[in-house]
């Protein structure tokens, strides 16, 4: 029900966007804070759900409609995170971004429009709840390896690339990696 409600409403703002000749100019993006509830969603391949720093619990899709822009049907890749959002925003928007602030996500548009690629290639994530045992944790992804400590318990260190899943723990096979990582 609440896909559907988001559905329509999203539906009501395009199409009052278009009576008002603003669609055309206007920056679209749909993404969500993370991956599906477990039980009532299936995330496969991916594992886990919201909250958890598996796949299935933080990567999500990020669907953007920038007519004039971004070319219709294209994909990519790249991992991007929300706080590209910001950046993004202010510079389709034509305004700087606060100087006062250390901002910490990227401007979009050069891997939107196919020009060029993100001059990242590290992504952090940090979940300091007790929500989940065995507690808070963080992640750090860094090109294709993926290494998640939990504060209260184990370390994982996952290739991406080889193992979307998350089904083979690489955190003691190669523990040089998950110092690197861990240093980061």
């Amino acid at each position: 029900a609440m896909v559907e409600s988001v559905d329509d409403a999203v539906g009501r703002v395009m199409g009052t966007l278009e009576e008002l000749n603003l669609a055309e100019k206007s920056l679209f993006i749909f993404t969500s804070d993370n991956g599906g509830l477990v039980g009532p969603t299936h995330n496969a391949p991916l594992r886990s759900g919201k909250g958890y720093p598996f796949e299935g619990g933080i990567r999500v899709p990020f669907i953007v409609k920038w007519p004039g822009v971004v070319r219709a049907g294209t994909t990519s890749s790249q991992p991007v995170i929300s706080m590209d959002i910001l950046p993004t925003v202010a510079a389709a928007a034509g305004v700087g971004l606060p100087k006062d602030v250390e901002i910490d996500g990227l401007d979009l548009k050069p891997l939107l429009t196919g020009e060029g690629s993100l001059k990242r290639e590290t992504l952090y994530w940090h979940f300091p709840h007790y929500r989940h045992d065995p507690g808070p944790y963080s992640i750090i992804r860094d090109g294709d390896f993926k290494m998640i400590k939990w504060y209260e318990g184990q370390t994982f260190l996952f290739n991406l690339n080889e193992d979307i899943g998350e089904s083979k723990d690489l955190a003691a096979s190669r523990p040089e990696k998950v110092s690197e990582l861990d240093e980061k």
